[in-house]
């Protein structure tokens, strides 16, 4: 009796997570606490510092250095709980094309923004 409601048990175990096991379509990550306002994207200027455009944007998606400076960029998403709102993407698109919203800061070695460019 005991045998028969084990394999019972096993096999209804089985069959119940084989059914809930479904492709489940992967959303895009994004950065915690990262929501950005058009406002706040107009806060920034060339000639800032660099740590006035990540303390008021938040951790870059994208960081490159080189030589002459760094290249910081933010790749955005739009929230569909605030109107011009957005967050940013934890990663790079495979695809950046004319939809995709982004903020572009280049920064010289001495941390002065020389080129602020955005599209939200």
């Amino acid at each position: 009796m005991k045998r028969l409601l084990s394999a019972i048990l096993f096999s209804a175990v089985l069959i119940f997570g084989a059914c809930s096991s479904e492709q489940k379509k992967s959303e895009a990550a994004y950065v915690p606490n990262s929501d950005i306002r058009t406002v706040e994207a107009n806060m920034i200027k060339e000639g800032d510092k660099r740590i006035k455009a990540e303390a008021v944007l938040g951790t870059p998606t994208f960081e490159e250095n080189t030589q002459e400076g760094s290249v910081l960029e933010w790749y955005l998403e739009s929230t569909t709980y605030q109107k011009n709102s957005y967050k940013t993407l934890a990663e790079k698109p495979s695809r950046v094309d004319d939809s995709t919203k982004y903020i572009k800061v280049i920064v010289d070695k001495k941390g002065v923004i020389r080129k602020y460019e955005y599209k939200l």
